[in-house]
C-alpha cells in the first residue's frame, strides 16, 4: 500500500504520516529542498530557519521540519570546529597504522578514547588505520607514539607524517 502524499508549500510532495512512520530515517531520500538547506548550513550553521525560508521561498515551519528531520536521522549534523593553533595545540600530524587483525578492532575502540586523535578511519592500502592528531607539544607526539601506541597492543607499525602548514580545511559536500 502506497503511503497518501500531501502537497507542502514548495510544491513537491511530503509523505504523510503512515509513510514517515514505516520509513527509517536513515532511509529516507533527500530531496531538492532538503539538498539546499544543507547546502545553506553549510555555509553557516546558525543560519535562521527564517533566513532560510525566506531564500528558498518556503514557510519557515517547513524548514523547521525538515532541518529537524534532517537531524534526527543523522543526515546533518552542526557543530563548532575551533582552530587548534588557538587552543594551545602547536602540532597537528596524521598516522598511519599497520595492525594484527585480531587486534584491530581493540585498538580502534582505544584510539578513539584518546583527546588527541580527533579522528580515526579502517582503510585499504600500506595502512590498516588512519588517525589524526593534535599535540601540544613534540613531547606529547613522543608519548603518544613511542609509549601509547605500542601499549595497545597489536599495532605493528607506524608512519606518522606532521603537518607543515594547512592549506585548505573544509568539512562540507557537495550536495547533489
Amino acid at each position: 500500500m502506497r503511503a497518501a502524499r500531501r502537497p507542502q508549500e514548495n510544491g513537491s510532495a511530503e509523505p504523510g504520516p503512515a509513510a514517515a512512520a514505516s520509513t527509517p530515517a536513515s532511509e529516507q531520500r533527500l530531496d531538492g529542498l532538503d539538498s539546499k538547506i544543507i547546502n545553506l548550513l553549510q555555509q553557516d550553521g546558525r543560519m535562521p530557519y527564517r533566513e532560510i525560508a525566506r531564500q528558498l521561498g518556503v514557510s519557515e515551519g517547513t524548514i523547521r521540519f525538515r532541518a529537524n528531520r534532517l537531524f534526527q536521522s543523522g543526515a546533518l549534523t552542526v557543530i563548532a570546529i575551533p582552530d587548534p593553533f588557538r587552543l594551545g595545540y602547536r602540532i597537528l600530524a596524521f598516522a598511519l597504522l599497520k595492525v594484527a587483525p585480531e587486534r584491530q578492532e581493540h585498538v580502534i575502540k582505544t584510539l578513539t578514547t584518546w583527546d588527541e586523535v580527533t579522528y580515526v578511519s579502517s582503510c585499504t592500502g600500506r595502512a590498516d588505520i588512519y588517525m589524526q592528531i593534535v599535540c601540544r607539544d613534540h613531547d606529547q607526539l613522543w608519548e603518544l607514539l613511542y609509549q601509547r601506541i605500542p601499549a595497545i597492543g597489536g599495532v605493528k607499525e607506524t608512519e606518522t607524517f606532521m603537518e607543515l602548514k594547512m592549506h585548505k580545511v573544509s568539512y562540507t559536500y557537495p550536495v547533489p
